[in-house]
């Protein structure tokens, strides 16, 4: 039989368990993590596809690398980093709630974003609840590894093309996908500032 091997209380978290947390690090945490969705849908709205490109200072047409994305996705490792502290005070199943709220905002500045958004959350969600369940024996830091490198492509998948219409192979998709797998590392340094600023209270 497989033993637990928890060594933190979040560890040993459930889909609808939650830590103790006090209102502020409860409501903190919440509007962070929506303003963070709400901003990165704001982001694509205003401006839409870019992209980055990585040539020679001294030979411009010597390009070694080029990356086409949704430039909301730049937020995407604070979201990441929000939504992990929602799900410890609020739990897996209430961050519903919250991204039902970023996508009403959204749809007041673009529809087919809002929509492309909430699909795409309840795709990569999913995933998060499959991994939770199927891996349940397993640390938390295991857990969020193996749901992040399934729920990266799949939203990218989902979400670039009902937002912008472009198709599933298109270079927006797997650039996103990308962009969020190295923002999403970026932001494994701000745990323990986050961790420190929703204790002050």
């Amino acid at each position: 039989m497989q033993q637990n091997n928890f060594s933190t209380p979040e560890d040993s978290l459930k889909w609808s368990d939650t830590l103790p947390g006090t209102p502020w690090q409860k409501w903190s945490s919440a509007l962070l993590y929506l303003a963070s969705i709400a901003l990165g849908n704001i982001f694509v709205i205003l401006f839409g596809i870019g992209t980055l490109t990585l040539a020679d200072a001294f030979n411009p047409e010597k390009v070694y690398l080029t990356i086409t994305f949704p430039l909301g996705a730049l937020w995407i490792g604070l979201t990441f980093s929000f939504r992990d502290f929602v799900q410890r005070y609020w739990s897996h199943q209430k961050c519903w709630i919250w991204m039902a709220a970023a996508a009403v905002i959204t749809y007041f500045w673009n529809k087919d974003v809002a929509l492309a958004s909430m699909l795409a959350f309840i795709g990569s969600e999913t995933v998060d609840w499959l991994v939770f369940y199927f891996m349940k024996n397993r640390q938390l830091k295991s857990r969020v590894i193996v749901s992040n490198i399934i729920s990266c492509p799949l939203d990218s998948l989902i979400f670039v093309p009902l937002a912008f219409g472009v198709p599933w192979y298109s270079d927006a998709v797997w650039g996103q996908a990308v962009v969020k797998y190295v923002c999403s590392l970026f932001a494994l340094p701000l745990i323990p500032a986050l961790s420190w600023f929703l204790g002050k209270k």
